[in-house]
């Protein structure tokens, strides 16, 4: 209580004695749920029954029936909840959406893209492995291929969809980069400066 209340005093607030005098104050409209996820389902339950719109943090429960009781309570008092999943606001991530609810396979096609997952997600790690080295690219080995997209229609997309690259640098670092839209994790870049005799 003395940390929240030095918080308090140093931004403004008002410090509870519990989660239940909280969310019994009336004047209370929503709550953000930033506990341990073991008490996710307790408190989000709670504050919906208490009239609250409720922003938990994810994991959304830790049980699939926590889960399903926090949803019934907001259905049953008519108050929103949200997890917070914020991936879903990333502005690349809702134009991806935007993308594939409208169908529009542009992207993929080599006749209005020119060029695939290299110039999509390889063009700005070489622009990074110039600018964290301080060297230009002055030598590439790649091959850029098209291994797994496919089109609504089965046909494999006209533009690469993976591409695995060598490069020399102007002061003699080599670099392995990969860009690919069929590997759903960390795009992998790695430099090796040259060894000195």
């Amino acid at each position: 209580t003395q940390r929240a209340q030095e918080m308090a005093a140093q931004y403004g607030g008002k410090v509870y004695e519990s989660y239940f005098d909280l969310l019994n104050d009336p004047s209370i409209d929503a709550v953000s749920i930033c506990v341990e996820n073991r008490s996710h389902a307790e408190i989000t339950t709670y504050a919906l029954y208490a009239g609250k719109h409720v922003l938990c943090e994810k994991p959304m429960a830790v049980t699939l029936a926590e889960c399903e009781s926090m949803v019934a309570a907001a259905e049953r008092n008519g108050k929103h909840l949200m997890i917070g999943h914020n991936m879903r606001f990333d502005p690349v991530h809702r134009k991806a959406k935007e993308l594939l609810d409208g169908g529009s396979t542009w992207f993929f096609d080599k006749q209005k893209a020119a060029m695939g997952a290299l110039s999509d997600l390889g063009i700005h790690k070489v622009d990074l492995l110039q600018y964290l080295t301080g060297q230009k690219v002055i030598e590439t080995t790649a091959k850029v291929m098209t291994l797994n997209k496919h089109t609504a229609t089965g046909a494999p997309i006209t533009v690469d969809d993976n591409a695995l690259c060598i490069l020399r640098m102007s002061g003699g670092a080599v670099g392995t980069l990969a860009a690919s839209w069929t590997v759903y994790g960390l795009s992998l870049i790695h430099i090796s400066e040259p060894t000195r005799l």
